[in-house]
């Protein structure tokens, strides 16, 4: 059976290393793009994010970091140019996350849960609402990173991303697994991941890399 596999990296030590060491890596595009991000730690989540997808597809396929070419496709969605494998990127705070197998996949992970009920009013459906506002305190605050992560890992699936109106996503079905397209949740010290993917192809578990 084809699986998805799950990964993150913990970047708690990375946000304020200087970038230039790592732009060798990426093409003057790429560089150009990254430099835009007015935060130092903003460029390093977006630099270490795609050096984990390249140093996780490196290693299946016995290649070296270099030879991995990573582009945007018009909606921003990346994928390996060879198409060797399919991938998913994602950042958050103190981590970032890939997915990869032979199938297309979404991954995303959250940390932030501030104004969870304001942001659940215009983008959860009337169930998830109710849902979100039966519970309290950090509950509350899983709960909401727990649907918001499947969105977020839904419309990087259908590789519409931020065009995927939100509000019509229903995670109560694509995470009961009664659907084509299924979600997972896993949960690690305070964030939350999401992952999507057809039925049955998902993993039980994840692994984490600590720099």
């Amino acid at each position: 059976m084809i699986m998805i596999e799950v990964y993150l990296l913990n970047l708690a030590s990375r946000l304020e290393e200087p970038v230039e060491k790592f732009l060798h890596y990426f093409a003057p595009s790429r560089q150009e793009k990254i430099l835009r991000y007015k935060f130092t730690a903003d460029r390093n989540r977006t630099i270490w994010a795609e050096l984990l997808a390249r140093s996780i597809i490196a290693k299946k396929t016995f290649r070296t970091i270099e030879e991995i070419q990573i582009e945007r496709d018009r909606n921003g969605k990346p994928y390996v140019v060879d198409g060797s494998l399919m991938i998913s990127l994602a950042h958050s705070k103190n981590w970032a996350a890939c997915s990869v197998g032979e199938i297309p996949s979404g991954v995303d992970v959250e940390e932030d849960s501030s104004d969870a009920l304001a942001i659940a009013e215009n983008f959860f459906t009337a169930q998830e609402y109710r849902q979100l506002c039966n519970v309290y305190g950090r509950a509350r605050a899983e709960k909401f990173l727990s649907i918001w992560t499947i969105k977020e890992s839904f419309a990087k699936l259908t590789g519409r991303g931020i065009d995927e109106k939100f509000s019509a996503i229903d995670t109560t079905k694509i995470l009961s697994g009664n659907g084509k397209i299924i979600g997972k949740n896993f949960f690690l010290n305070g964030a939350v991941i999401g992952v999507c993917s057809e039925r049955n192809c998902l993993p039980e578990s994840f692994t984490v890399f600590v720099t």
